[in-house]
């Protein structure tokens, strides 16, 4: 997918909106504060000398209430990108001064290196995270990781990722894993809890994905065979109860080794486009009532499970007469005039 800007043939004013901003502060935050952000910004960039813009101004052209707009300046506040300038002693009525994010982390965040344990540096900021992003597999890591957590990250959730991958030399795969492990395995989303997981990965010499299939399947087959069949069968959310339930079927009433049940998914998406989970469980079902123990086992003539035969309803048209249709332009004619005289 590509986004192509078109050109005007009029000069008309722009909005440059940081696009650290966009990368680690938007995806993050309300959507009415975003807007509040960009209006105030849009006026902050304005050509008009002595613009009379004010909250309520911002409420009214949002359709907000008020009190949002408020809400959304201490959080951005809070977040140390703007600074509020009081102009009396009314606390809702002040100016906003619009922080330069380039500037603000070259100053404050890149200091904090000399700080940093040696070999981490600790000091990767929204920039770093934007240049990275210029890669597509790590946008990708982060568009996996978001589905996995069902919610953006944070930016310190993100600078986290950098760390783990420029310094962790961990491959974005690795990462996702360890998200998808932490959800799934253990129920937590908390970013400290995933850290630990990397860590551990990390004092293992776990930074591939062979090595971490092979630490999984010494220390957690379930998991680990859980995950292979979902990416078999083309998955990447986590498998529900009903999914697992199915997978435990196969692997421990059926005894079905891991290889016969990836065949089994290769062959039902040969089959049929997004098999459902119960047609793989038909192949498979089919498999070990034939005995199959390995891939070797399976039939030659291996065809796709017969599908009942649709009932063609009779209708009216399917019982016409079809000679009828043989009928001269004459005897049509005869017809037609007999139910015009009627």
């Amino acid at each position: 997918m590509r986004f192509i800007k078109g050109k005007t043939s009029i000069d008309i004013e722009d909005t440059p909106v940081e696009n650290i901003f966009l990368d680690a502060f938007m995806p993050s935050a309300h959507g009415d504060y975003v807007k509040v952000y960009l209006l105030g910004y849009k006026y902050a960039c304005s050509s008009d000398p002595s613009p009379s813009f004010s909250n309520k101004n911002i409420a009214r052209t949002l359709d907000i209430p008020a009190s949002d707009v408020l809400k959304a300046w201490d959080y951005w506040e809070n977040k140390k990108i703007i600074k509020k300038h009081f102009l009396g002693n009314d606390d809702t009525e002040f100016s906003v001064e619009f922080l330069s994010l380039k500037q603000l982390y070259i100053d404050n965040y890149r200091s904090t290196a000399n700080d940093a344990p040696q070999g981490r540096s600790g000091s990767y900021t929204p920039l770093d995270l934007t240049q990275a992003m210029r890669d597509i597999r790590i946008r990708d890591m982060f568009n996996e990781i978001q589905q996995i957590m069902c919610r953006p990250l944070n930016p310190n959730e993100s600078l986290q990722c950098l760390e783990w991958l420029y310094d962790f030399k961990m491959a974005p795969e690795i990462i996702e894993e360890a998200f998808r492990y932490s959800v799934e395995k253990r129920g937590v989303k908390n970013i400290r809890y995933i850290s630990t997981v990397i860590s551990n990965w990390y004092d293992n010499n776990i930074n591939t994905m062979p090595r971490l299939q092979e630490h999984l399947e010494a220390t957690d087959s379930k998991y680990s065979r859980y995950s292979r069949v979902m990416k078999a069968m083309g998955r990447t959310k986590n498998p529900t109860k009903i999914e697992k339930e199915f997978m435990d079927k196969w692997f421990d009433v059926y005894n079905m080794p891991i290889d016969v049940i990836l065949k089994a998914c290769d062959t039902a998406i040969i089959q049929v486009a997004n098999p459902s989970l119960t047609y793989i469980d038909s192949i498979i079902s089919r498999w070990h009532g034939d005995r199959v123990q390995s891939v070797k086992d399976i039939p030659a003539d291996n065809k796709e499970p017969k599908r009942p035969k649709r009932k063609i309803s009779k209708n009216k048209f399917h019982n016409f007469d079809q000679p009828a249709l043989k009928l001269t332009n004459e005897q049509l004619e005869e017809i037609l005039n007999k139910h015009k005289d009627a």
